[in-house]
């Protein structure tokens, strides 16, 4: 023992030679720690194992290139051949588990919501949007929230005051789409921004009603309104599209754009909340947020006025009478001034506009490329609606809301189902999936664009399912995993009534649970906002349809490209219209 303690004590080269030795042990043993540690029984890329960074070169190579993580998510699915499989995305961070089964899914989302909740790294990311209840865990603070805004999904709420909003603005869309169309000559142009911009009017009359004054489409109409064929580039080639300018919007509006695109990359961020606070001391964000308060405080100031005196009608009033009511309930004076409504109804502004937009976009593409689904609709809308066709006006709102239109309801959601993007959960325990370990922590990722839902389902041994899952009832056995999954086609969600191909509420009636569907999450986190998106879609829509043939537009132009976000949105929207 002498001896060996000798060698460290004197300056023999004994010591240096040791000194060398054991540095390089070192650093192996600590590469070897950093080193991704897959989850086990959960497959996952053995190349990505033995590599610090994971999984993550190869992915970045992808997604630059096509803007969408889902699609890269999916193909880790199939290569690996199971429904559940790992990624390792964060370094030194636990994996991310990819489950690709519906049922398995489902039974998680509404039946184990004690183990699994909102993932941390989601609300880190959504940090800016203050007391917006998305951001919470499935808690006092979510319900509390949730109960703010609870009037704002009643058939009451929705039929009397947004639906007759929803329609007034999509009016006004096909006003300037015919601006358009007269304008175009028959050339394609996108409607990309038409659709964000009409979105977001509709969630600023749900949210403000007419106390709103500064909408986007209506910029829109006064700019192409001033428009000539003589102050317009008119492209040569009818295949060439026509480039309409974008009339300005006020800064309040800015920020609603502004706010979702902060919450992207703060997600995607290494250190998001650093990230955040970094951010939130830049003036650039100070600004979208300065003008986010001074709108919402307006707006809140004028609802507190008008709830004093007895006028209910926006979304904000409604709200403020639910405080009301909840601080009698509770023997305190209500808060109106609480900082919950401005970023409540913000959150919901931004959520609407961003998702339903693009959804939009998804229907009109679809009805673009499919003229045989196009058509029957038209036909399904005239035969419904058939007093407005003979006397050869739009319907109105009232008669769009009461018609039962069972296909358009299935082109909504066939749309819905292809371009759902993953539900993303956190275990707040230890516990299974598929019979596989799941620590505290761990962030499941519910896939909707690999098997089970684009594809065939893979096999699963009854034995790995929850206790739940196997007690729970199956999925409807109508569904056909033999057909094209990844098809565009809206029969998949009707029963027939009768024989024949007709697709009247006289001939088939609408199953919305007939196939796997996440598009608006399950469970007590469902979107709360589901009934306004789909109002708003079955306006819209059938407005566009019932006054324009929609014609194809050029390949260049076409595409079912997307980029995912809060929701997948698609990368390029261009029609060509005739007017009917």
């Amino acid at each position: 023992m002498d001896r060996l303690t000798s060698l460290f004590e004197d300056d023999s080269p004994h010591r240096y030679l040791i000194a060398l030795a054991t540095v390089p042990v070192l650093l192996f043993a600590l590469y070897q720690y950093l080193l991704p540690k897959p989850i086990p029984g959960i497959a996952y890329n053995p190349s990505a194992a033995k590599s610090l960074l994971g999984d993550v070169p190869e992915m970045i190579a992808e997604v630059s290139q096509t803007g969408e993580f889902r699609v890269w998510c999916a193909k880790q699915v199939r290569k690996m051949n199971s429904p559940i499989c790992q990624i390792f995305i964060k370094p030194f961070s636990q994996p991310w588990v990819l489950l690709s089964d519906f049922r398995e899914s489902r039974d998680i989302l509404t039946r184990r919501h004690k183990e699994f909740d909102k993932s941390s790294f989601l609300s880190d990311g959504m940090a800016c949007m203050g007391a917006f209840h998305g951001i919470y865990m499935t808690d006092h603070k979510f319900r509390a929230n949730r109960q703010l805004i609870q009037d704002l999904m009643t058939s009451t709420f929705l039929n009397g005051h947004v639906g007759p909003a929803i329609y007034n603005k999509g009016s006004e869309l096909m006003r300037l789409f015919e601006m358009k169309v007269r304008l175009a000559r028959g050339r394609p142009f996108s409607v990309k921004k038409d659709f964000e911009y009409a979105s977001l009017d509709c969630m600023l009359e749900f949210a403000f009603g007419r106390n709103w004054v500064d909408t986007a489409v209506g910029e829109q109409v006064k700019v192409v309104g001033g428009l000539t064929e003589e102050s317009l580039v008119i492209p040569v080639s009818v295949d060439e599209p026509v480039d309409f300018p974008l009339g300005e919007i006020v800064d309040f509006l800015k920020s609603v754009y502004e706010a979702p695109e902060i919450v992207e990359k703060t997600i995607n961020a290494i250190m998001p909340k650093l990230q955040t606070w970094w951010w939130s001391q830049q003036g650039w964000y100070k600004k979208i947020f300065d003008d986010k308060e001074k709108a919402m405080k307006a707006q809140v100031a004028i609802g507190i006025k008008n709830f004093q005196q007895g006028k209910i009608e926006t979304g904000v009033e409604h709200m403020l009478m639910r405080e009301a009511a909840r601080a009698e309930k509770e023997g305190r004076e209500p808060d109106f001034e609480s900082q919950v409504f401005r970023d409540e109804l913000f959150g919901d502004i931004v959520g609407g506009h961003h998702t339903t937009s693009g959804a939009m976009m998804w229907l009109t593409k679809y009805l673009t490329d499919d003229p045989t689904i196009q058509s029957k609709l038209r036909s399904v809308l005239h035969s419904t609606l058939s007093a407005a066709h003979q006397e050869g006006r739009l319907f109105t709102f009232e008669e769009i809301r009461h018609a039962k239109l069972p296909y358009l309801d299935a082109i909504i959601e066939e749309m819905l189902r292809i371009n759902a993007v993953p539900v993303t959960r956190e275990a707040v325990v230890d516990t299974t999936v598929l019979g596989c370990p799941i620590k505290k922590g761990t962030q499941v990722f519910f896939m909707s664009n690999g098997p089970g839902f684009l594809s065939p389902s893979f096999p699963v041994d009854e034995a790995k399912r929850s206790d739940t899952s196997r007690l729970s009832k199956r999925a409807n056995d109508s569904w056909d995993e033999r057909q094209d999954l990844a098809r565009f086609d809206p029969e998949r969600w009707l029963v027939r009534k009768t024989d024949g191909t007709g697709v009247t509420a006289d001939d088939v009636d609408f199953d919305g649970a007939a196939g796997p569907q996440l598009v608006f999450g399950l469970g007590p986190r469902t979107c709360w906002g589901r009934r306004l998106a789909h109002m708003e879609m079955k306006v819209i829509i059938a407005m566009l349809v019932w006054t324009f043939q929609l014609e194809r537009t050029p390949p260049e132009l076409s595409g079912y490209g997307g980029l995912e976000g809060i929701a997948r949105v698609p990368k390029k929207c261009y029609v060509r219209l005739v007017k009917l």
